[in-house]
């Protein structure tokens, strides 16, 4: 099986990788070509039982991942949020603040967060990450980031 995530904003690579492997009959293998070297994700493969192989090819890198008897299938934590937020903060859940305040969704895509237009990725991925964690992800620079912060906080003063 192949699954081609080049040009892809993490986290939609890694999503995209535990779906695969999900559907992956043990004994086959999944690579994955990608722009980038997966550093974040060998060691949860290799833990979870997974043979794993990486090698860079013509600018790109492709990892090769084997299903065994002895893997186990990988996760995102997932965990529920309520609608309360007493202050938006950089350690605040993206799936929390997506909840209290739906029109953030339309800042966080603004400032580069993508992959939250897509709806199964706010189900999953918003759940599981803070906006100090999500900005890291995608490589966000501290001005942007702070701009992003302060108008996120604009939400708080118009209720």
């Amino acid at each position: 099986m192949m699954l081609d995530v080049r040009g892809l904003q993490p986290p939609q690579p890694a999503v995209m990788i535990m779906e695969a492997l999900g559907k992956l009959p043990v004994g086959e293998t999944l690579e994955v070509i990608g722009d980038k070297p997966f550093v974040d994700m060998l060691g949860r493969l290799e833990e979870a039982g997974y043979r794993v192989e990486l090698k860079e090819v013509g600018g790109a890198f492709v990892l090769r991942i084997m299903k065994t008897e002895d893997s186990r299938e990988l996760r995102m934590e997932i965990r529920e949020c309520d609608d309360k937020l007493d202050e938006i903060t950089e350690e605040t859940n993206v799936g929390k603040l997506l909840k209290a305040y739906p029109e953030s969704l339309k800042i966080l895509v603004k400032y580069g967060f993508s992959p939250l237009e897509n709806p199964e990725m706010r189900k999953t991925l918003a759940r599981t990450i803070t906006l100090k964690q999500a900005k890291e992800l995608i490589g966000m620079g501290d001005e942007k980031f702070r701009e992003m912060m302060e108008e996120l906080k604009e939400l708080e003063e118009d209720r």
